[in-house]
């Protein structure tokens, strides 16, 4: 995966996974009830940003190493 996918890749993958994981819980507190307790929403939540800043890290340090390789 890691010759296959460029470094724009990564960042866009990181990006998307950080918007996927924190939406659902920002709708919810926009939009739900205010009484809610949405526990598996802040799992996702927890669960998903870690992973996508691992991409964007995995991203933004093949972009340097290219970059310096030049």
């Amino acid at each position: 995966m890691l010759r296959r996918w460029s470094a724009a890749s990564f960042l866009k993958a990181g990006a998307l996974v950080i918007v996927l994981g924190a939406a659902p819980l920002l709708l919810y507190t926009l939009l739900g009830p205010t009484d809610g307790n949405p526990i598996g929403l802040g799992l996702l939540l927890v669960v998903a940003v870690p992973v996508g800043a691992l991409l964007l890290g995995i991203g933004l340090l093949r972009l340097l190493v290219a970059r310096l390789q030049r």
